[in-house]
């Protein structure tokens, strides 16, 4: 047993088995985790809660192109909601949460643990039950990329509806876990909920990636949106194949394989158009790779094999790619926003670049590409602090304590 670990039989002769809803996106099958953070969220807790002797766990989930309403994986229970093929806010009310309410229900859980602030996070509050939700992203910040001029009347209806919900979400929510401390500075009045906080698990596989670099490798994990400002880190890559250095050494090694791999769904045509003009504006037809949705054997091997994560985004609250990157020891570059300084240290465990500082992030690539003693001191800091903050065994401990507390608290 590790530090991170828990000892299970002295929790279970301590405690009584409890039984939770955890209620949030989750997989179709076990290998296609495609649509985003919270889907990998919940299914590295629901399987370190399942794995607990002291936990029944049962997952909720409204997920479209589910084939069946309920399968069991180990111990765990899943239950799936079909959405409708709608646009997203059109169903929340409508539809997702009508439909989960009975399952939920029928469960009868001692607590249910709501994921996200949308269609789950609503039904887990609308069961009436203790209840403990977790926020993760800002909406009432990225749905301002919903209205993409000051005409989109359809953007300005979707961005209310996102906020809405956030609010009633926020105004309804009694305990909520906190996954960065950067978010009570952003959500500010609207926190009014007992908070704890606890950071996103990392499902375990990532800890135990066998690391493999091809020299000049260079990965970015993440749906290609706008926010993501994937078409800096092309601009970026071509500075660096321009950027002076030891040409005799093991600069020219690298710059002759470096590369780009885009992995991740194209859920913005927009996005897709602007990288591929970047693309062609930089001649690096033959060094950027679109991989499209990957499934998550084949994320494991892209992580195994790049020499180190590549992040621009605009705006971040905890992504699950930096804490990936650091479970299995991957060097990362990325943009100081959000979250993600609180995530790391620059210079110690990332190397940060001011937002749309193109310049500075190839600065940052060439100097990791280039200097090998600070890409294995990096790895090692990483690895140390991924075990110990984000180990889905720790995340499920310090959860259960919440549930726990919740519980005692609504039976008082």
């Amino acid at each position: 047993m590790t530090a991170f670990e828990p000892n299970r039989s002295a929790v279970t002769a301590l405690r009584p088995r409890i039984r939770i809803a955890l209620v949030g996106e989750y997989p179709i099958t076990e290998d296609a985790i495609h649509e985003g953070g919270i889907q990998s969220v919940t299914y590295a807790l629901a399987h370190a809660l399942a794995r607990r002797p002291d936990v029944e766990c049962h997952v909720v989930s409204a997920m479209s192109h589910a084939t069946t309403s309920y399968r069991r994986v180990g111990a765990l229970n899943v239950h799936y909601v079909r959405r409708l093929p709608l646009p997203r806010l059109a169903t929340y009310r409508t539809h997702d949460v009508p439909k989960m309410l009975p399952l939920i229900r029928s469960i009868k859980p001692d607590v249910v643990h709501g994921q996200g602030q949308d269609r789950h996070a609503l039904a887990a509050l609308d069961s009436k039950l203790p209840t403990v939700i977790t926020p993760h992203g800002v909406a009432f910040i990225e749905g301002r990329q919903l209205k993409r001029h000051a005409w989109d009347a359809l953007g300005a209806i979707k961005k209310y509806l996102v906020t809405r919900i956030e609010q009633d979400v926020f105004r309804r929510a009694s305990d909520m876990v906190i996954i960065s401390r950067y978010l009570p500075q952003i959500y500010g009045s609207l926190l009014t909920a007992r908070t704890h906080f606890i950071e996103n698990p990392i499902n375990e596989e990532y800890f135990h990636i066998a690391r493999a670099p091809q020299a000049g490798r260079l990965l970015f994990v993440g749906t290609v949106v706008p926010r993501k400002c994937v078409h800096d880190l092309v601009r970026a890559v071509s500075e660096v194949l321009r950027r002076n250095g030891d040409e005799g050494g093991s600069a020219a090694k690298w710059k002759a394989k470096l590369q780009l791999r885009i992995a991740g769904p194209i859920l913005s045509t927009a996005s897709e158009a602007l990288i591929r003009r970047v693309i062609e504006e930089t001649g690096l037809q033959n060094r950027v790779t679109f991989l499209g949705a990957l499934s998550q054997g084949e994320l494991l091997e892209e992580y195994a094999r790049a020499q180190m994560l590549l992040m621009a985004s605009r705006e971040e609250t905890t992504p699950q790619v930096i804490a990936q990157a650091m479970a299995c020891g991957l060097p990362i570059v990325a943009s100081r926003v959000g979250g993600i300084p609180n995530m790391v240290q620059d210079g110690k465990s990332a190397l940060l670049f001011p937002l749309g500082d193109i310049t500075a992030c190839a600065q940052h690539i060439f100097r990791l590409l280039d200097d090998e003693c600070l890409r294995e001191s990096m790895q090692v800091r990483i690895l140390e602090e991924a075990r110990l903050r984000f180990h889905p065994e720790s995340v499920a401990e310090q959860t259960v304590r919440v549930y726990r507390e919740v519980i005692e608290r609504k039976t008082t």
